[in-house]
C-alpha cells in the first residue's frame, strides 16, 4: 500500500511513520523538517505537491487543514503550500483532512472530513481531556483531590471534564445555559451553576477550565477568582475568556488548542489511522497507480 501525506502536524508525523513501520511506502511533502532527524526507511520525502500525490491514490493533510484558507498548515516546513495547488492534484484521489475546504467538493475528488467523523471527535475530545489533566498537573503544585474545579460548558467535552475530575477526587462545579444541562450535572453528581453565579463563589476555585467558544468570564468573573487560580481555555478562538483582563491582574490563562496534537500526538494519529482505514479500506484506493 501506498499513501502520500502533505502538511499536517505532529499526530500527522506519526501516522506517516506508523504507515512506514507496517511496511507501506508514505510519500510525504510537507514534513521535512521533522525527518530531518528521524530516519525511517520507507518515508519518502517529495520536492513537489504534484511527486507527491502521483505516487499514490490516498492523499492525507493535516487537522486543521489550513488556518488561513489559502496556505495548508506544514508547521513541519518552510515552503509554503498553496491551497489551490493541491487542489489541482486531487483529480481521481480521495483526500482526506481535518476542515476540508467547500471548493474541494466536487465529482473529481472523494473528500473525507475528518472533523466531521463522530468516532474521530469523540476519541479527540477524550484525548482533550487526558491533555487539560496534564496541563493541570504540570502547571500547579496541588494535587487534583480536593481542588474545587470549574468546568464551562457541558457539552462534549465539558462531560468527560466533569468525570474525569471528579473521579481523580475534585470537587467538582459546571457551568451551563440549558436547564436540561444543569439538570444532567446534578444527576452526574456534579455542582450546577448558571453563568451569573459564578463570580458570586468565585474566589473558591483553584482550576477554570472553559470549552465555551464566546467571552463567558468576563472582568466581573475574573475580580472574583483568586490570583494563583489556573485557567485553561479549550474553545477556539476568541475563546471564553476575557484574556487581556485577566494579564492585566496577573491570572494566568493557558489558552490550549489543539491538544490532541500537541500532548497527545501518537493517540491521535492511531485515532486517525483507525479513521482511515475504516473509512477509505474497500474502496480501492489503497493501492499504488
Amino acid at each position: 500500500m501506498n499513501i502520500s501525506i502533505i502538511g499536517g502536524d505532529l499526530r500527522i508525523a506519526r501516522l506517516a511513520q506508523m504507515y512506514s513501520k507496517e511496511g507501506n511506502y508514505v510519500y510525504t511533502y510537507g514534513l521535512e523538517d521533522f525527518f530531518k532527524t528521524i530516519t525511517e526507511n520507507k518515508v519518502i520525502l517529495c520536492k513537489t505537491i504534484k511527486e507527491t500525490t502521483e505516487k499514490s491514490n490516498v492523499i492525507v493533510s493535516g487537522m486543521p487543514f489550513s488556518k488561513d484558507n489559502i496556505h495548508v498548515n506544514s508547521p513541519f516546513s518552510n515552503e509554503e503550500i498553496m491551497i489551490k495547488e493541491l487542489k489541482d492534484n486531487l483529480v481521481d484521489k480521495i483526500f482526506i483532512a481535518g476542515g476540508i475546504p467547500k471548493e474541494f467538493y466536487n465529482e473529481k475528488i472523494k473528500n473525507i472530513d475528518l472533523l466531521e467523523n463522530e468516532k474521530l471527535t469523540i476519541l479527540n475530545a477524550i484525548a482533550t481531556v487526558e491533555g487539560t489533566i496534564k496541563i493541570v498537573i504540570d502547571k500547579r503544585e496541588e494535587t487534583i483531590f480536593e481542588s474545587n474545579v470549574l468546568i464551562c460548558g457541558y457539552g462534549r467535552i465539558g462531560k468527560i471534564l466533569c468525570n474525569r475530575f471528579k473521579a481523580l477526587g475534585a470537587k467538582v462545579y459546571c457551568s451551563a445555559r440549558k436547564e436540561r444541562d444543569l439538570t444532567w450535572i446534578r444527576e452526574n453528581e456534579c455542582i450546577p451553576l448558571q453563568y451569573d453565579e459564578i463570580s458570586k463563589i468565585g474566589k473558591i476555585f483553584d482550576v477554570v477550565i472553559n470549552t465555551v467558544p464566546t467571552i463567558i468570564i468576563t472582568n466581573k468573573e475574573l475580580d472574583s477568582f483568586k490570583k494563583d487560580i489556573l485557567i485553561v481555555d479549550l474553545a477556539s478562538k476568541p475563546g471564553g475568556i476575557d484574556k487581556n483582563y485577566a494579564e492585566k491582574i496577573g491570572i494566568q490563562v493557558i489558552h490550549a488548542l489543539g491538544i490532541p496534537g500537541k500532548e497527545l500526538p501518537t493517540s491521535a494519529a492511531k485515532y486517525i489511522k483507525e479513521v482511515i482505514e475504516n473509512e477509505a479500506t474497500g474502496t480501492g484506493y489503497f493501492a499504488s497507480k
